[in-house]
């Protein structure tokens, strides 16, 4: 179940501005299986014992349902809140749908993965950790460029505007002034090329709607003090004459704070990924900015916590800045939000590091365990550790901090759990962990390191102080029981000795199957993630060590790749691996590739994986070519499904949620070149305009799709005449799976259409429509297509343009398609 409410951050009512939170709270019930037994999953300590796992049936990955999750700014008032007698509700959602775009949290994300990876890339530079300090200078210095040209780029916006005669343009016209005004210099980072474009033109859509406000209320002053008095905008008092001055004035300035503000929340989550914003109570938005106004009635006390936890990182901070920008749309001239009452915003909420710190209890615990001589399960060393753990997680059954029993927890789980690895910790056993690891070096990253000693990983050190590799691997196999009970039982189960010593069992066992030696196991232990023998997933880089930031799995998979596998296994990009195998260059299949393993700590971002020293020098990997790990892609691929997990993270640009235990692979082959190809980073972009009824669909098109399509459509192919159907089914692969649905959420996010099944229909009426588009436009303006294919930017976008979209399938209009060279976004 999906509850959705409206939020204000500041509930003054005195205070100058009111900032609208959209919050999402899930609700999963599901079920566990019984356990009778705390057997343990270890064969014993001879780790020349051969081991037989078997194997475990793989569900399939489920498609999520429609209309299952809206990210916060997609769906910015539900049903019962936002309606024609609302119109502050109503004004909200119908600007914070003209200011979305779903590329820019997809941009944001990207931004923060080259950050991370910037940050850990020079960690591993010095022989100990950098202090906070120095990697904020670190960072701050990485991205000062950005922020310095985001400041130029508005200045110059407010310098295009300030002579214009803004109340006699019509909207093409202005959207015409708008971009043909100053543009950001080019970088020779990617990642800030697209995020300060992104973050421009949200700011160019923010400027349109201040304009079309204040043009308005110079044109029609009766209905504008009207609409004024409705909604409480007071934003326009000095008439069309001033129009100019008033955007070059204080607006401007406020709106290049707010962009300061979201880079300056970039460097903060580099430095603590795992914060939060603790969030404002929960209020009906309505009776809330009603009593402000003085009018209605005062709306209700009760309040409880909000969470942004349902949105990935990028996205959180996608929202918050959107609202933001609809604060200041909604103030008035002398009560928008200055710097100084934004800038603590996305600061987190607690000063301490709590990967840091969770790194340093690690540490401890792993040295712990491997020199542990007492005779008596090590109960006090875990729960010493326990409570790092539980600190990363800042949902958790919140009742527990408030109750007492978040310490009868830690008990709960200390006990059993230290009586299953007694029998494991202490010197010799570790020793033995250490053999059972470093017997075969040759199939642990034996292909990835590519002349990288083994003992260069550091996995045949004896140990040390930090507990060496036997250490570490006790120390992952706590922690990952600790989360998944924690994860399994709700609060009443957690005060439940019974249930949680059932728990701790099951946990344990399937955390020892992926983090210790398969040697060391029970033949007969059903939780074994390979069905023959396989490796174990060892925290990197080492170089940081103890600041890991992710695990690598020592196993390379060394597999043929069919186009028909290839064709199964989806992308991020909206597409499949097969069409990511073609652009790198993949002619003959099938492919030999090597699969390499990756999987999530606290913390981790996709960007923290392209620093894998094990990586040959020459190769760049960057963060988009790590893909999700699911069980039927680990199927499909490796032929082991339990090296996969089921879908934690979102799939939507901005969806990535920085959890444990999230599994990722990268896929490499000797025949794929080794310079990297542009690829467009979303295949279709839906782009919707309440205001004018104006829907947008952008189909990407990389360089090697626009040019085997253009070859079909010239007359000298082989079969000596144009392949349109051959053309248009290749389209129709790229731009129409789920483009219904997409168009459906776009609809009922800014509530034009309220009703989901409505929206569907017209969802469908939208995608017949841009087939028919697309096929006219081939057939009658192929030329168009031939000379964007021919430009020598990379790739061709081909738009399609719906204006006057009505509220019924019935009301789709013809759409207008255009082409232009390059992926744009």
């Amino acid at each position: 179940m999906t509850l959705r409410y409206i939020t204000l951050a500041n509930t003054d009512v005195n205070a100058r501005s009111a900032e609208v939170h959209i919050v999402t709270i899930e609700s999963h019930a599901g079920s566990r299986g019984d356990t009778e037994t705390s057997t343990s999953p270890f064969a014993g300590l001879s780790y020349l014992t051969q081991s037989v796992g078997e194997e475990r049936a793989a569900a399939d990955d489920t498609e999520a349902p429609p209309f299952d999750g809206f990210h916060a700014t997609e769906s910015p008032f539900g049903e019962d809140i936002a309606g024609e007698t609302d119109p502050v509700a109503a004004e909200s959602a119908d600007f914070l749908e003209s200011i979305h775009d779903e590329d820019f949290d997809e941009a944001l994300e990207q931004l923060l993965n080259d950050g991370a990876a910037l940050l850990l890339s020079d960690a591993q530079q010095w022989s100990a950790p950098a202090s906070e300090a120095e990697a904020r200078e670190a960072v701050e210095q990485w991205i000062a460029p950005l922020a310095a040209e985001w400041q130029r780029a508005v200045d110059g916006l407010g310098a295009g505007l300030e002579g214009a005669d803004l109340s006699g343009l019509v909207e093409n016209e202005l959207d015409e002034l708008l971009d043909s005004l100053d543009s950001p210099a080019a970088f020779d980072s990617e990642a800030f090329d697209n995020f300060l474009g992104r973050l421009l033109g949200k700011a160019k859509s923010f400027v349109k709607r201040k304009i079309a406000q204040a043009v308005t209320f110079a044109k029609n002053p009766i209905k504008g003090v009207v609409d004024a008095a409705k909604s409480g905008l007071q934003t326009i008092r000095s008439g069309v004459e001033s129009i100019g001055r008033h955007l070059l004035g204080p607006l401007l300035e406020k709106l290049k704070n707010v962009g300061l503000t979201l880079l300056k929340g970039v460097v903060s989550k580099l430095m603590a990924p795992l914060s939060r914003v603790l969030p404002a109570p929960i209020r009906p938005v309505l009776p809330l900015i009603l009593k402000r106004l003085g009018v209605g009635e005062a709306a209700d006390d009760e309040s409880d916590e909000a969470t942004s936890d349902e949105m990935g990182l990028a996205a959180q901070m996608a929202h918050e800045f959107d609202n933001r920008l609809l604060s200041l749309y909604l103030a008035g001239d002398s009560e928008s939000p200055t710097a100084d009452e934004t800038t603590d915003s996305y600061e987190p909420e607690q000063a301490q590091n709590l990967e840091s710190e969770l790194d340093d209890a690690r540490v401890r615990l792993a040295t712990q365990l491997s020199e542990y001589t007492g005779s008596q399960p090590p109960v006090a060393e875990i729960e010493q550790f326990i409570p790092a753990v539980l600190a990363i997680r800042p949902l958790l059954k919140l009742g527990l901090t408030v109750t007492g029993a978040r310490e009868k927890l830690i008990n709960l789980i200390a006990g059993p759990l230290a009586s299953l690895i007694k029998n494991m910790i202490g010197p010799t056993a570790a020793a033995t962990i250490t053999r059972a690891v470093g017997r075969e070096p040759s199939r642990m990253i034996a292909k990835a390191a590519v002349n990288v000693g083994f003992s260069a990983l550091g996995l045949e050190s004896a140990a040390g102080p930090d507990g060496g590799i036997a250490g570490e691997a006790l120390a992952s196999a706590v922690e990952s029981t600790v989360l998944r009970v924690v994860d399994q039982l709700d609060e009443a189960a957690l005060a439940d000795p019974l249930q949680v010593g059932a728990a701790v069992a099951q946990a344990f066992a399937e955390s020892a199957a992926a983090y210790l030696p398969d040697r060391l196991l029970r033949a007969d232990l059903p939780e074994r993630e390979t069905a023959e023998e396989g490796g174990l997933w060892v925290m990197m880089p080492r170089s940081s060590r103890p600041r890991y930031r992710f695990r690598r799995y020592t196993r390379v998979f060394v597999v043929p790749v069919s186009r028909q596998t290839a064709r199964a296994v989806g992308w991020s990009d909206g597409g499949t691996l097969e069409s990511y195998l073609l652009d790198r260059g993949v002619t003959q299949w099938p492919v030999q590739a090597e699969v390499d393993l990756y999987e999530t700590l606290p913390g981790t971002l996709p960007g923290h994986f392209t620093r894998d020293e094990t990586l040959p020098a020459d190769e760049h990997a960057a963060a988009e070519e790590y893909q999700p790990l699911t069980k039927r892609t680990a199927g499909l691929l490796l032929g082991e499904p339990a090296l996969g997990r089921g879908r934690t993270t979102g799939v939507r640009a901005g969806g990535f949620r920085p959890g444990p235990g999230q599994r990722f692979f990268r896929i490499r082959s000797a025949r794929l070149p080794a310079r990297r190809v542009r690829r467009p980073r979303r295949l279709v972009s839906v782009h919707w305009d309440p205001q004018t009824n104006r829907m947008r669909i952008f189909v990407r098109l990389s360089e090697r799709q626009a040019r085997a399509l253009q070859a079909r459509l010239q007359r000298a192919a082989p079969s000596g005449q144009r392949d349109l159907p051959g053309v248009l089914l290749a389209l129709w692969q790229v731009a129409l799976p789920r483009l219904p649905y997409r168009i459906a959420r776009r609809l009922v996010g800014s509530s034009t259409v309220t009703d989901a099944t409505a929206a569907a229909r017209i969802g469908t009426a939208i995608t017949a429509a841009t087939r028919t588009g697309i096929t006219t436009f081939l057939t009658h303006s192929g030329a168009q297509f031939a000379a964007a294919v021919a430009d020598p930017a990379d790739g061709v976008t081909i738009t399609v343009t719906f204006d006057g979209v009505g509220a019924g399938p019935t009301q789709v209009p013809a759409p207008t398609v255009s082409v232009s060279p390059g992926m744009l976004r």
